[in-house]
């Protein structure tokens, strides 16, 4: 892998900001992690042993020392104390702790926080300055408020996603990426960012809420919108029925694939002829019109199947972007981590030797060549908690 060119002095624009994180598993830890990148001092609260994230493989049945890179990238920069919030001298702690922060972040059920006396009015009472962020599964009240809910249920499932990413006719796949926590994180910070910004003027802080369930619907807005005022949305039909022939994935002769995205078919489908060597084809009437195209949608995918399967794709990469085609390709994660373009925009950073997909907000273009590593579990417990206590 290459590297950036680090910058000497890069941006922190959250320095001096203390987060209590009372989170687990992805999407909460995920959103401290990204604060943490950007200059937050991120104390991570974590049961004696640490959280169950730290040994994510080995409870799902798979290698134990597989490489984390999830938990690398949601937890690294951060500080850990371990506490048994469940006793009364832990919630002593905690609150000691959140005394002297400005967000408590937790990903925790909202009837777990109520049995600890963290509900929200529970704390605005007692820390009124603080900014509460509770980032759930399906949100407070409602039947289902204390239903578990990973990103696979919540975000995918339950918002209709995995509907509408699934080919018809095809079963929904079990998706392990954490895509909806990721998606959540980043949506918690904004939320929690607008109330710190509201907190300089009113000096009093605010609950903050977030859920995979709302950020999922959120994201499929357009989709839900649609059936909502009364049409008929549809989840991807096979690739070699796809409606918009311009919008699809071809093959190419080495077993490769990319997209075409030319979402304005029109002005898209000259350049594509032009680069397969069909400029003639222009004449032909299933080929007219993007309506023409979509008619036809199986001669048409079939021709173009035909064309992209005579080169390899290094071949009609050249040739797409000579004529100017709006296309991608389909890299693996192998392929990512090599991708010039990442490493030329920043996208890369090594903690700890192990390389780790930076956040995704740069500021001043300026790139860093290194990050701190995660915490070890309670690896901070001396300096936040006891060196306090007395």
């Amino acid at each position: 892998m290459s590297t950036t060119t680090p910058s000497t002095e890069h941006p922190r624009p959250l320095a001096g900001v203390r987060v209590i994180e009372l989170a687990h598993w992805m999407a909460g830890p995920a959103a401290g992690g990204i604060m943490s990148d950007w200059g937050a001092e991120v104390i991570k609260v974590e049961p004696h042993g640490g959280e169950p994230m730290r040994n994510i493989w080995g409870k799902m049945g798979a290698n134990p020392d597989a490489p984390n890179g999830a938990f690398i990238s949601a937890n690294r920069g951060k500080k850990s104390v371990e506490l048994d919030v469940q006793s009364e001298e832990g919630q002593d702690r905690l609150h000691e702790l959140l005394g002297s922060a400005d967000v408590l972040l937790t990903n925790l059920r909202p009837g777990a926080l109520e049995r600890l006396g963290l509900a929200p009015a529970q704390v605005a009472d007692r820390h009124a300055h603080l900014v509460y962020c509770s980032l759930t599964a399906y949100g407070w009240g409602g039947p289902d408020q204390d239903k578990a809910g990973y990103d696979l249920a919540s975000f995918f499932g339950r918002t209709g996603i995995a509907h509408e990413i699934t080919t018809q006719g095809t079963p929904p796949a079990a998706l392990l990426q954490g895509l909806g926590d990721t998606y959540t994180a980043m949506t918690a910070v904004a939320g929690i960012l607008a109330a710190l910004h509201e907190r300089q003027s009113t000096g009093r802080g605010r609950f903050v809420e977030a859920s995979l369930l709302r950020t999922g619907m959120w994201a499929l807005a357009g989709e839900l919108g649609v059936q909502a005022m009364g049409g008929h949305p549809r989840p991807p039909k096979p690739r070699e029925q796809c409606g918009t022939p311009m919008y699809n994935s071809y093959p190419t002769s080495d077993g490769r694939w990319f997209y075409l995205v030319g979402v304005q078919a029109d002005r898209q489908l000259p350049k594509v002829l032009a680069a397969i060597g069909r400029s003639d084809l222009l004449e032909d009437e299933r080929f007219a019109s993007a309506r023409a195209l979509s008619k036809n949608r199986g001669e048409v995918i079939a021709i173009l199947d035909e064309a992209f399967r005579r080169q390899p794709l290094e071949h009609w990469g050249a040739v797409l972007d000579e004529h100017d085609v709006f296309w991608a390709p389909v890299q693996t994660p192998a392929e990512v981590v090599d991708d010039p373009q990442a490493h030329a925009m920043g996208a890369w950073i090594s903690v700890d030797g192990h390389p780790s997909v930076d956040s995704p907000i740069r500021f001043d273009q300026l790139s860093r060549r290194e990050a701190p590593r995660p915490p070890r579990a309670g690896e901070h417990s001396e300096e936040l908690l006891r060196a306090r206590a007395t």
